[in-house]
């Protein structure tokens, strides 16, 4: 299994958002696993976790989270979480990513379950609590 996470910017004035820079922080963080067996994995479900950020003009029809698609050619099920405003230039924001991974991983371990797919929830919550405690990506 491998997890990505990305996001959804529809003004470009948010690429230099709090929370932009939080997000790419915890992308960057996250590259350090790439050879983890978790993330290196082929044969096992993927998890795509995409952030839609409110932007002047268009917001997130949605609060929360919510399922996507989900692709049995790729084994890969697409999570989308609604970003709220007050997060955008919040102090908050690399929390807010991190505690949303681990919400998007609850929520793929109750879907692969159903679908009666191997999925390794524990061991992607041990992995995402470490983006929060290693030695972190400094963005200016």
């Amino acid at each position: 299994m491998s997890l990505f996470i990305g996001a959804y910017l529809p003004d470009r004035q948010l690429d230099d958002s709090v929370f932009c820079k939080a997000l790419t922080k915890v992308a960057m963080n996250m590259t350090q696993f790439r050879k983890h067996p978790l993330q290196a994995s082929k044969d096992k479900p993927h998890l795509d976790l995409y952030f839609l950020m409110p932007g002047r003009d268009e917001v997130p029809e949605f609060e929360g989270m919510r399922f996507h698609s989900f692709d049995s050619t790729s084994n890969t099920l697409k999570i989308e979480s609604s970003v709220p405003r007050k997060m955008i230039e919040s102090e908050y924001a690399e929390h807010y990513v991190v505690a949303s991974m681990q919400d998007a991983v609850d929520g793929a371990s109750d879907f692969f379950e159903i679908k009666d797919m191997d999925f390794q929830r524990d061991e992607y919550l041990e992995l995402i609590s470490t983006l929060s405690t290693s030695k972190s990506v400094v963005i200016h």
